[in-house]
């Protein structure tokens, strides 16, 4: 049996028969991947953790004859615990996995934007505004793909929101967004503009 090692964060987690479940993940080497994990239960919480959506941990895995992997054994680095007790966190938490699988093709390799995924998660919960994190992340995913542009048609910012989205996409830190206040009309900008350059992507 071939045997590979990796770390992944979960992307999506789909019950299978009665105790099992197919798990995406999003890895640096393999991109997105899908793994069959087999006999969930009650008796094995750490299994069940490791496989829940946002977890992000070290997964040993055989290749198998399809695109689906088996897996076989598993370490879980971070549950992201902090996240999961605020909806607001949760929700931003959620559409930053959700941008993933909207993006990334399976087997396309993106190291660098699987270490931006990892440190946003890591870092969201410290966010008071969680929605900032989230717009920043958003564009910069945009710009990982060579898609970003604020030049979408009937979308009109001022001097100031343009400086504010400059931050977002291209701060090389968390520092200058931890004090960024954004506006209602910048949060709703970026998501216009995700929407509408991520249809390019299909």
């Amino acid at each position: 049996m071939n045997e590979l090692s990796i770390e992944g964060i979960v992307l999506r987690a789909t019950p299978f028969k009665e105790n099992d479940r197919i798990v995406t993940l999003f890895t640096p080497e393999f991109g997105v991947m899908s793994l069959y994990v087999k006999n969930l239960s009650r008796k094995k919480p750490t299994l069940t953790n490791l496989t829940t959506p946002l977890a992000r941990g070290e997964f040993v895995f055989s290749k198998g004859r399809s695109d689906l992997f088996r897996f076989l054994d598993g370490t879980l680095i971070d549950l992201h615990r902090d996240l999961r007790r605020s909806y607001a966190h949760l929700e931003v938490g959620g559409k930053m996995v959700q941008s993933i699988l909207a993006t990334q093709m399976p087997g396309k390799s993106a190291p660098a934007l699987y270490r931006l995924l990892a440190l946003y998660l890591k870092a969201l919960s410290t966010f008071s505004r969680p929605e900032t994190l989230g717009a920043s992340f958003m564009l910069k995913l945009l710009k990982h793909e060579g898609l970003l542009s604020f030049e979408e048609k009937g979308l009109t910012f001022t001097a100031s929101e343009k400086k504010c989205l400059e931050i977002l996409a291209h701060a090389r830190t968390l520092a200058p967004l931890e004090t960024l206040e954004i506006t209602p009309a910048i949060t709703k900008g970026v998501q216009v503009i995700y929407e509408t350059l991520v249809t390019g992507i299909h």
